[in-house]
């Protein structure tokens, strides 16, 4: 039998072939599927310009919609600058040697959607070096 994503002959080939890798990245039993519903998820979020004269503590918050058949949706979250499981890190994009600030991810999930809130204290941005920062989250769905 010839897998559904293959079957769909109007959707452009890149598109094909992005949700033909996001089905092979998920994990679990062979009769299970999760896809993430295209085009609608974001792709960049922002914590907006951090003003460290202040006291504030700067958030985030992005939804991801998925489908999954036949099975109930887990996720594992890794950042590029990460020092551990959960220890997220943005990274200065021109500062040698790096400098880095800690913020911390909450998730909430749903049966179709998991909801991803960021969040930078004060205490992780009083002291850093001017500049721009960065981090890239990598989203694994478990079915």
């Amino acid at each position: 039998m010839t897998p559904p994503l293959l079957r769909v002959p109007d959707l452009p080939a890149a598109l094909r072939a992005t949700l033909l890798v996001l089905a092979l990245f998920t994990a679990g039993p062979a009769l299970c599927l999760c896809i993430f519903n295209l085009p609608n998820n974001p792709d960049t979020v922002g914590f907006g310009t951090i003003d460290p004269s202040l006291n504030t503590t700067y958030t985030f918050t992005v939804s991801v919609n998925f489908t999954c058949v036949l099975s109930s949706a887990t996720f594992t979250i890794t950042g590029l600058n990460d020092t551990g499981p959960g220890a997220f890190r943005l990274k200065h994009v021109t500062q040698v040697p790096a400098q880095y600030m800690s913020y911390a991810v909450t998730t909430t999930n749903t049966a179709t959607s998991v909801t991803f809130s960021g969040q930078l204290v004060a205490a992780n941005y009083k002291n850093a070096y001017l500049g721009s920062y960065s981090d890239t989250l990598t989203v694994m769905l478990t079915p």
